[in-house]
C-alpha cells in the first residue's frame, strides 16, 4: 500500500465519525448559509494540524502543558453557551431568513467552529500526536506525501458533505428533521464538552 493511500485511509478513518464539526458543516449546509466557508475552515485546520503532527508537532505540546489546560476550558464554557443558544431555538422552525444572528451569524459560526476544532484536546491527539507519532515512522522523504493523503480525506469528505446538504436542503428543512438535526448537534456539543471538561480535569491533577 503506497504512503499516500495510507494517509487516506487513516485521514478517513479520523474524519467521517459523525462529529460536531461533520453536524455543524451538515447544518450550514442545511440552511444554505456559509457551508462551503465552513467546510473550507475545517479542511484548513485540518491541513495545518496534519501537517504539524506529520513534522514533529506533538513535542511542542508536551512542552506547554498550560497551555493545553487553558484553551481546553475555554472550550468547555464556550461549547456550554452555545449548546444552550441552539437549544433554544429547537422549538421553532430554522428559516434562513429568519434565523437568529446569535445562533447563524458567521463571527458565531466562526466561533463555534474554532471552539470544536482548536479549544479542543482530542483534535490534537487525533491529528498531531496519532498521526504525528505514525508519520514519524515513515522515511522522512514520504512524511509530506503521507499528510497529503490524510489532507485529502479531509477534503474530500467536507466538500462533499458541504454539497450534498445543500442540494438537499429542501428535504432537510422539514420543521422535524431540522430539529433532530439540532437535536443531534446540541447532544454532541454537550458530550464535547463534559469530555474537554474531564480532561480538564485530569491534566489540572497532573500539572499539580
Amino acid at each position: 500500500m503506497s504512503v499516500f493511500i495510507q494517509g487516506f485511509a487513516l485521514g478517513a478513518a479520523l474524519i467521517l465519525p459523525i462529529g460536531p464539526q461533520n453536524t455543524i458543516v451538515l447544518r450550514q449546509g442545511m440552511l444554505r448559509r456559509y457551508a462551503f466557508l465552513a467546510a473550507t475552515f475545517c479542511v484548513v485546520s485540518d491541513m495545518i494540524l496534519i501537517t504539524t503532527g506529520v513534522l514533529g508537532g506533538a513535542a511542542f505540546l508536551q512542552r506547554y502543558p498550560l497551555l493545553m489546560l487553558g484553551m481546553t476550558w475555554m472550550g468547555v464554557v464556550f461549547l456550554l453557551w452555545y449548546s444552550y443558544g441552539i437549544f433554544k431555538t429547537i422549538r421553532q422552525p430554522i428559516i434562513p431568513e429568519v434565523a437568529g444572528v446569535n445562533v447563524n451569524s458567521l463571527p458565531q459560526l466562526l466561533m463555534t467552529l474554532t471552539a470544536v476544532t482548536w479549544l479542543n484536546p482530542h483534535v490534537y491527539l487525533d491529528t498531531v500526536v496519532l498521526l504525528g507519532s505514525l508519520g514519524s515512522q515513515i522515511p522522512a522523504a514520504l512524511r509530506l506525501t503521507f499528510a497529503a493523503g490524510a489532507i485529502s480525506a479531509s477534503i474530500l469528505w467536507f466538500y462533499l458533505l458541504s454539497s450534498v446538504s445543500t442540494l438537499l436542503s429542501a428535504k432537510l428543512m422539514q420543521p422535524r428533521i431540522q430539529k433532530v438535526i439540532s437535536l443531534t448537534v446540541v447532544i454532541l456539543l454537550l458530550i464535547l464538552a463534559f469530555r474537554l471538561a474531564s480532561e480538564g480535569v485530569i491534566m489540572w491533577q497532573h500539572y499539580e
